[in-house]
């Protein structure tokens, strides 16, 4: 067994990121709150009323990181790291019922008629300076995110760089307003903003939920398998003397590849079948490198390798040494 534990350095950097997302969480929402009061736009009221998700889906992902962060303790042996997933569900929630929450406004504003939209000019400038803030955020926080493997960081960086689409729209309904004079238009951008916000919201909501329930990832998985075919035997009988001095120290095949991850730490054990003549010591030698180089992949946390003796007669390495 292998293990490969956290890097303070890692979980600092996510925890700075995660207080940047708060800071421009509620920066977005001061800015796009002004453009709306300004306009009287319905589309920049459901652009802000998002803005309200970001800033407590931020704050959930800084709480949730730092939580995470905490070692494993009797009633958490494996850690805290499912709380990330717990995040990220939470979020997609709040997604699904902020676009709920802009169609029953859209619904209202069409059976009731509305005002017309004013300044438009500044209201423009100020939700499109929001729109520069949360695309940056966003792609950092992915970035960080994936470097980090923290859900709650992916999931906040996914939900603003979606939120940049919607003030793209937000921004385009206004630019149609200000030159056709159509007012129709900012009521039919938001009800678009709200119904894009439901379907990403339940999204994200059903992609947390798999994590908890233990759903393996894919990226991970090709990852592991890739490195299980690298150390397997391939050559054929008549392989030279240094490929067959190559071989003794491969496995002959792998099953039951399992794996799952707790926010950044991971959880994988497979088993190992080894030449039968391989002493103890050596195989132990294998599973231990084939462990550590699946952990230098995937990030920190624990590979259990369980080994076996190989009983395939047509294993180029053992089918091939059996007597006639």
């Amino acid at each position: 067994m292998a293990t490969r534990h956290a890097d303070p350095a890692t979980s600092q950097r996510a925890r700075r990121a995660a207080k940047w997302a708060v800071v421009v969480g509620v920066t977005g929402f001061a800015l796009k709150m002004s453009g709306w009061l300004l306009t009287g736009s319905d589309a920049v009221f459901s652009d802000a009323l998002e803005s309200i998700v970001n800033i407590v889906a931020s704050l959930g992902a800084f709480i949730a990181i730092r939580y995470a962060d905490r070692p494993p303790d009797q009633e958490h042996p494996y850690g805290h790291g499912p709380i990330e997933f717990v995040s990220a569900l939470f979020e997609g929630v709040l997604i699904s019922v902020a676009g709920a929450i802009i169609l029953v406004h859209c619904t209202d504003a069409i059976v009731r008629g509305r005002a017309p939209i004013e300044r438009i000019d500044l209201g423009f400038a100020l939700v499109a300076l929001s729109a520069v803030l949360n695309g940056i955020t966003g792609y950092m926080l992915l970035r960080i995110g994936r470097s980090t493997n923290s859900a709650a960081l992916i999931g906040d960086g996914r939900h603003l760089l979606s939120d940049l689409w919607t003030t793209l729209a937000v921004l385009a309904g206004l630019l149609a307003v200000r030159f056709t004079g159509y007012s129709w238009i900012d009521t039919a951008v938001a009800v678009g903003v709200g119904a894009l916000l439901c379907v990403v919201g339940t999204r994200v909501a059903i992609a947390g939920l798999s994590s908890i329930l233990g759903a393996q990832d894919p990226e991970d998985h090709r990852t592991i398998v890739g490195i299980l075919e690298a150390h397997r035997v391939t050559a054929s009988p008549t392989q030279s003397l240094t490929q067959a001095s190559t071989m003794m120290s491969r496995i002959c095949s792998y099953a039951s590849v399992r794996h799952r991850h707790q926010g950044r730490t991971h959880f994988i054990d497979m088993h190992l079948r080894v030449p039968a003549d391989m002493s103890v010591a050596d195989s132990h030698d294998v599973a231990s490198r084939i462990e550590r180089e699946i952990l230098a992949a995937v990030g920190e946390g624990t590979a259990t390798a369980h080994v076996e003796p190989c009983s395939d007669v047509n294993c180029p390495r053992c089918g091939s040494s059996r007597p006639e």
